[in-house]
């Protein structure tokens, strides 16, 4: 199916690996002008270079902090002067460490709040007035199912639901502008076997995120008795930001955990 986005401008914040790389390839399938933000430079490239064999019309690599704010919003100026105009910003920049609260120190929980909150809104402060003066535009921002609380997840878990709280009051405040903005929450997503990420993504240090003990205890709880892949997600992104699938849903959350939401 034609999801309408050949020739459409796209901006895809942590697009170097994982789920991100997966949201950039599966627009490139699509023909779209792709711009990927990320503070790991050189393995966006990598993503870049894997998007143009698999069919996007351009595609290119902004590096940026995006926790922090005034680098955020260079990032997507530049990003926005690259494509011309964006049509889908995808605000997929995350960060995690589990760890029971009173095991984090403020500046661990600051950082967290940062990279899964902060990021996104700055990148839709800086990007939202061209979509208004185009009277259009579609965000799509990575929550998560920990948004529902979970253990070892409290700051992380903050982040998400605040996420979830500010794409739904963008939806409030900005349709009348032709903006729609949801969310896609995915449950566990591990790395597929063999797959390549960057020096600086956080599953470089598993153990930290997930051992084989808590990944049973997530599957042993699915529903669907199987874990979502990257792809799966992108998946459902690109329904969420496509007018032809989508054109009447805004302020809506889509779980993508093999029913572990429900849980």
């Amino acid at each position: 199916m034609d999801l309408g986005f050949s020739g459409a401008s796209v901006v895809v914040t942590g697009g170097a690996s994982h789920i991100g790389q997966a949201i950039v390839w599966a627009f490139a399938a699509e023909g779209a002008r792709i711009a990927i933000i990320d503070k790991d430079v050189k393995q966006a490239c990598a993503t870049a270079e894997g998007a143009r064999a698999r069919g996007a019309a351009e595609a290119f690599v902004v590096g940026a902090d995006l926790a922090d704010h005034d680098e955020a919003g260079r990032a997507c100026a530049e990003a926005l002067q690259l494509l011309g105009s964006v049509d889908v910003l995808v605000p997929n920049v995350g960060w995690n460490r589990p760890a029971f609260f009173l095991d984090y120190d403020p500046a661990q929980w600051d950082h967290l709040l940062h990279v899964n909150l902060s990021a996104a809104m700055s990148c839709v402060h800086a990007l939202l007035p061209s979509m208004i003066e185009r009277r259009r535009g579609s965000i799509v921002a990575t929550a998560s199912t920990a948004a529902f609380g979970e253990q070892r997840q409290s700051v992380y878990a903050a982040a998400k639901a605040g996420l979830v709280a500010f794409m739904k009051t963008i939806a409030l405040e900005y349709g009348r502008f032709g903006i729609r903005a949801n969310l896609v929450a995915p449950g566990l997503v591990l790395p597929a076997e063999g797959e390549t990420l960057g020096e600086q993504s956080l599953w470089q240090d598993r153990e930290a995120i997930m051992n084989d003990a808590q990944t049973k205890y997530v599957l042993d709880r699915t529903p669907l008795r199987r874990l979502s892949a990257p792809e799966d997600i992108a998946n459902s992104t690109l329904f969420l930001a496509s007018e032809k699938t989508s054109r009447q849903l805004t302020g809506q959350m889509l779980t993508v955990s093999g029913g572990f939401a429900m849980r």
